[in-house]
């Protein structure tokens, strides 16, 4: 029954789901496996249901020749110990490759409390890797800090920002601007929030609605995150980006009601990014809105909320994605 219940709830992300999901039981065999992990790995779904995840990618062996663990979702299994999101670069001995990810991993417990199944979320995150070897390391160690600095506080909040630097990377592609554009496009993306480290957590995880005095409030992140921003050296152009993501194309929005094409393009974007990830993220005060019911607001609030021509690229992009199964 609650394998049942596992697969049922991994069979509704199968669709819709941009990144890598896996499921395996005590014995490591794989139960569930979606289209976004077959793709990652570059594997036909049939090696890999029914098959052991050890045998069908780390010959057999839970840990390398050091004791290290062949991945979060073997350890997560063999230890019970979670992780909520964990960078490792797992190496696939079939493929003789090495791929970075970000993965989650979440297990379900028999009735005498033991390990029955282990579910893990994959997030390819090469792309990621190969950008921040193009930055200063002392930028990224600052970058980390305030990223560890909200998810201490705010656990929501990093793991937006963390889709909300995926989906700005991808779109950035998908646009087909230059490297250094995607580069800044995950800066901005991963610290656009940063400002909420000033905001209470009595009003960050509120599960009712503000009060007008808690809005107004909340809505100086962006201009307070953009002002720690500009003492990072270099950082001028993201902190430009980070003041004004929650600009409307209409000139309603703040902190500085700019309208139209004077709002800079990678705000424009991740306006559109932001509000997408918000809709299709769940909340303790709301369920997430469906795919299809994200994009038709994205495109009922194109013209006034969004760019319309960022909004027109944004919905292609992710109609593209969906098709392919990728992420």
């Amino acid at each position: 029954m609650k394998k049942n219940v596992l697969i049922r709830v991994a069979e509704a992300v199968q669709a819709s789901s941009m990144h890598g999901w896996l499921v395996i039981d005590r014995n490591y065999r794989i139960v569930f496996v979606n289209d976004a992990f077959c793709k990652l790995w570059e594997m036909p779904k049939r090696d890999l249901i029914g098959q052991s995840l050890l045998k069908a990618i780390f010959d057999g062996r839970k840990q390398d020749d050091d004791g290290i663990y062949h991945g979060p979702l073997i350890e997560t299994m063999d230890t019970g110990r979670e992780f909520p999101a964990m960078e490792a670069c797992i190496g696939n001995s079939r493929m003789h490759s090495y791929i970075w990810h970000l993965v989650s991993t979440f297990l379900l417990r028999d009735e005498e409390g033991q390990p029955e199944y282990a579910a893990g979320i994959y997030v390819g995150i090469d792309k990621f890797k190969v950008i921040e070897k193009q930055l200063d390391t002392m930028n990224m160690d600052i970058i980390r800090a305030f990223c560890k600095a909200i998810g201490i506080r705010d656990a929501y909040t990093k793991q937006h920002s963390e889709h909300v630097a995926t989906l700005m990377v991808d779109l950035a592609e998908y646009m087909k601007l230059p490297a250094q554009a995607v580069t800044t496009a995950y800066l901005a993306g991963i610290v656009h929030d940063v400002g909420k480290i000033g905001v209470p957590e009595k009003i960050l995880n509120k599960p009712g609605r503000l009060t007008g005095d808690e809005y107004e409030f909340v809505k100086r992140h962006s201009a307070r995150g953009a002002d720690i921003l500009t003492d990072i050296p270099g950082f001028d152009n993201i902190a430009d980006i980070v003041r004004h993501h929650h600009e409307r194309f209409d000139g309603l929005g703040y902190p500085a009601g700019l309208k139209g094409d004077a709002i800079p393009l990678f705000s424009r974007m991740m306006s559109v990014c932001d509000a997408y990830d918000a809709m299709t993220s769940a909340r303790c005060y709301r369920e997430p809105l469906t795919l299809a019911q994200a994009l038709a607001e994205v495109v009922r609030c194109t013209g006034s909320q969004f760019d319309p021509a960022v909004s027109e690229q944004f919905i292609q992009f992710i109609h593209s994605i969906r098709a392919s199964g990728s992420h």
